[in-house]
């Protein structure tokens, strides 16, 4: 998990048989992909920090080439956002996890 807020770990409760690493963005790198190599790389959709747009570029620079999930309160239009993600994750596996208000 990259810059979670608190309220994916919420939705992770009672979770079992994984293991996550939460890391700030700027501790992505080769070094850590190698070390974790994560099935699953998860974000906010938006956080102070940065967007998933920047961890999608920073990830496809990096060569990952596993799954990467954004998370976010419900959107009117996720499609646009899928669209503009895809562009940048050439041909990764790319999906937004849309919670419920009261998780997120």
């Amino acid at each position: 998990m990259v810059e979670p807020s608190q309220s994916l770990p919420l939705a992770l409760r009672g979770v079992s048989g994984v293991t996550i690493t939460i890391v700030p963005l700027a501790a992505v790198d080769a070094a850590l992909l190698a070390r974790t190599v994560p099935d699953v790389v998860i974000s906010p959709l938006l956080c102070p920090e940065h967007d998933i747009l920047d961890l999608a570029r920073q990830l496809e620079a990096l060569g990952y080439r596993g799954a990467l999930r954004a998370y976010s309160a419900p959107l009117p239009n996720p499609r646009l956002i899928l669209a503009e993600v895809r562009q940048i994750w050439h041909g990764g596996d790319f999906d937004i996890l849309e919670l419920p208000p009261k998780l997120g």
